[in-house]
């Protein structure tokens, strides 16, 4: 079987590219074709590793071009991938299947988005989502096609919180006591609700905030006012080694995203073993237990929120040690991307009849 993946694959931030990997590593009898293009250095030191493995393939735009494949499957919805998706389909006189997963919760107001997933829609054969709420929608107007949940996973390999490893990290936040800190990771974008956090270091100068991501293009404002507190330490874009320095120190880990398909932060976090309080929202209730392993409460209640970082941040290192061992356990059986790439597998063989 050969199956298109149009998207580059060595970008070790990107989580998208990360899902598509893991379900290469999963499946060995499947030969897999993309593109290389990595983007920092940490792609290209891991890149090797992966580029390596014999069922996947770097392929220039040309290459891609002529060859036929069995099946194409995209993890995001871009023109660029429906374009390679209607080329693929178009070698194969319609042979090739499509399959779509969708990782985000769209609607009719959301423009260009909404746009693609209609167009989505018309071309895939099968389709999985990430979340009950991510495939909601779709799954009402394309039951005949709905192939099941696949939630995003994670490394528990790589994000271990028994490996020490804080290279790179400021001195400042190094220094800080385990456990001792709130943590926000997340673009500086509007459904984010960036700007929530701020509100809350305000409210609370004594306890120290630390947040990382990327500057959105529809959140460039919000830049100067993560800057504008002194407890809160903004970091910026940063790679896996220092997420996972991060999650490894943080008490809790606040998001207040107001939609989100199935944060990968947010499995990453739980997958430390790190609780998270997030917004009642979309695909959080599908992750998070409240009062097991994070709480759920709306930003209108800014109070709550408040209450649950301090009980988190006040706990003991044997409180916190014992919750952390609880949450990781349940995450790994679940979350693991090994568990996570297989399934894929099985819908891949499911959708083409190859076996």
């Amino acid at each position: 079987m050969k199956v298109l993946l149009p998207i580059i694959l060595d970008r070790w931030r990107n989580p998208i590219a990360t899902l598509l990997r893991a379900c290469v590593k999963e499946n060995p009898d499947i030969q897999f074709y993309s593109g290389s293009s990595p983007a920092f250095d940490e792609d290209r030191q891991l890149a090797n590793d992966f580029w390596s493995l014999p069922n996947i393939k770097a392929n220039s735009q040309f290459q891609l071009a002529v060859t036929k494949f069995d099946l194409i499957h995209t993890a995001s919805i871009t023109s660029h991938n429906q374009a390679a998706v209607i080329a693929a389909k178009l070698r194969t006189l319609g042979k090739a299947k499509y399959l779509a997963t969708i990782n985000l919760q769209v609607g009719p107001n959301d423009g260009k988005d909404w746009n693609l997933l209609k167009t989505a829609e018309f071309l895939f054969d099968g389709f999985v989502a990430v979340s009950e709420a991510a495939g909601a929608d779709a799954t009402q107007r394309c039951c005949d096609r709905f192939l099941g949940i696949i939630p995003n996973g994670f490394d528990s390999h790589y994000f271990d919180p028994n490996i020490e490893d804080g290279a790179g990290i400021p001195e400042k936040i190094l220094n800080l006591e385990p456990g001792s800190f709130a943590l926000f990771l997340g673009a500086l974008e509007p459904r984010k609700n960036p700007g929530f956090i701020v509100e809350l270091a305000k409210r609370h100068p004594e306890t120290t905030f630390v947040g990382a991501g990327y500057i959105h293009p529809h959140g460039r404002h919000y830049e100067a006012l993560v800057h504008s507190v002194p407890n809160y330490h903004w970091l910026g874009h940063i790679d896996r080694r220092w997420v996972r320095a991060l999650l490894r120190r943080a008490g809790v880990l606040l998001f207040p995203s107001e939609r989100e398909g199935l944060a990968l932060s947010v499995i990453e976090a739980l997958g430390m073993g790190v609780p998270v309080v997030c917004q009642p929202k979309t695909s959080m209730p599908e992750l998070i237990q409240h009062g097991v392993n994070g709480m759920l409460h709306d930003i209108s209640h800014i109070e709550d929120w408040s209450e649950s970082m301090q009980k988190y941040l006040k706990r003991s290192a044997e409180e916190r040690a014992a919750q952390r061992d609880l949450i990781r356990s349940r995450m790994v059986a679940r979350y693991d991307w090994s568990v996570i790439g297989k399934k894929y597998g099985e819908i891949y063989r499911k959708l083409t009849n190859i076996c």
